[in-house]
């Protein structure tokens, strides 16, 4: 069974669509929403659905979904953000790929409320970085067996680029090829970008890594990050 766990925080004008399609897709599995403090009606949002498991876990998405993980019972854990469109064979590509000897994977990336040609260069760049050098960001939805994620102790308990840490901590079983780049799209939103400007978003964006890379604190690269959201 695949665990698909949800870290949200405020996002309760998205999160009803989501659930549909999670709900609706084939295969066996559990939907956990991991929420962290939301003042936005999300849980009430929430309460209304049917079919999902709704925990309340500290703010962070690191610690939401450790959380999730943590409630989950799936032999299979695959962590989704809010604003993602998952295509309907989703479950069955991940179990196809871990019965192919995975240990875990993620889905190529596209963005559905942007077309250009700046967008798809994003797109295009971030499914060969994961690909190629195991650098997978949390709106590629990342999967893995249960087995794995335990044994890494699951994510670091930090406040930004908790998904580049766990991608590092992978990398021995992306030399072993047991990393799986899937063709089977997983949309995400630009609004970041769209909002911001797409330039300067992607320039912040990179010298956020490059800081990270030189040691810098999380909780200040996230106040970085976050600053002009």
């Amino acid at each position: 069974m695949i665990s698909v766990i949800v870290p949200v925080l405020n996002e309760a004008e998205r999160i009803g669509t989501l659930v549909d399609a999670l709900t609706s897709l084939d295969g066996e599995k559990e939907i956990i929403i991991s929420d962290g403090g939301s003042t936005d009606g999300t849980r009430e949002k929430l309460s209304a659905l049917r079919n999902i498991t709704v925990i309340n876990s500290p703010s962070g998405r690191a610690r939401q979904m450790n959380a999730g993980a943590k409630v989950s019972s799936g032999n299979i854990l695959w962590f989704v953000h809010a604003d993602s469109i998952v295509s309907p064979s989703s479950l069955h590509d991940i179990e196809r790929a871990i019965s192919d000897g995975a240990a875990g994977g993620f889905f190529r990336l596209k963005f559905y409320d942007a077309d250009d040609r700046f967008m798809k260069f994003i797109e295009r760049t971030s499914h060969t970085r994961a690909k190629n050098f195991c650098l997978i960001f949390g709106d590629q939805g990342l999967f893995i067996r249960r087995d794995v994620f335990d044994g890494l102790g699951g994510f670091a308990d930090v406040s930004l680029m908790e998904d580049w840490e766990i991608s590092r901590r992978l990398r021995t079983f992306h030399r072993l090829g047991q990393i799986h780049a899937l063709d089977t799209v997983i949309g995400t939103s630009a609004r970041r970008y769209t909002q911001n400007g797409r330039l300067k978003t992607w320039l912040k964006m990179n010298i956020v890594k490059a800081l990270y890379i030189l040691g810098v604190n999380t909780e200040r690269l996230r106040r970085i990050y976050d600053n002009g959201k």
